[in-house]
């Protein structure tokens, strides 16, 4: 009887759940008319968050995409922020574009995987570094790409197709295709 009970309840929270994300989709196909598309086969985790600021940027999310738990996309700054399709996200994944970040098609993240296509300015000693601003590139990830766990791309990078990078590599240089990038002993080792 318990275990009916519990079989009940779960489909009850799934069916919420269910019911939560699509009235969240429509909520922001109808504020972001013009700033958010994606395929009926956008698939999100929990506590997924998708955010705009007060600017025109935009975000472009292709068919078969699917976004794990706690995972956030940021768009702001005018930025154009566009995933291919058939793309993996794992668990805790963020995006925050701010001028151009391009993901190809079949690519997949590891957990915590972390792309960021601006850097804060602090040159200025005078000035407080959350005032100065910041300076602003762009990333392109090929397609067929993997990167396994907390990897993080900075801006101005270049990554071609069918390259693999190891978990825990801080990408700041842009990287041929067909291409596995590791990280040893404080170095990053690159085989063709």
């Amino acid at each position: 009887m318990l275990r009916l009970l519990f079989r009940i309840l779960r489909k009850i929270r799934d069916l919420y759940e269910r019911l939560q994300q699509h009235l969240q989709m429509i909520a922001w196909r109808t504020l972001y008319a013009a700033r958010f598309l994606s395929s009926k086969s956008f698939v999100r985790g929990k506590l997924f968050g998708l955010y705009f600021d007060a600017s025109a940027s935009k975000v472009t999310i292709g068919s078969a995409v699917h976004f794990r738990d706690n995972c956030q996309v940021r768009s702001g700054m005018d930025g154009m922020l566009t995933i291919g399709n058939r793309v993996f996200f794992n668990n805790h994944c963020s995006i925050t574009c701010f001028h151009s970040i391009v993901i190809g098609d079949d690519c997949q993240f590891g957990e915590g995987v972390k792309f960021y296509d601006h850097n804060h300015q602090y040159r200025a000693t005078d000035i407080p570094i959350n005032q100065q601003g910041y300076s602003i590139g762009s990333i392109k990830i090929g397609n067929n790409c993997w990167m396994g766990s907390n990897v993080v791309v900075l801006k101005n990078v270049e990554i071609g197709d069918n390259v693999v990078i190891g978990a825990g590599c801080i990408i700041h240089k842009s990287i041929p295709s067909n291409t596995v990038v590791i990280h040893k002993n404080e170095q990053i080792y690159t085989f063709r």
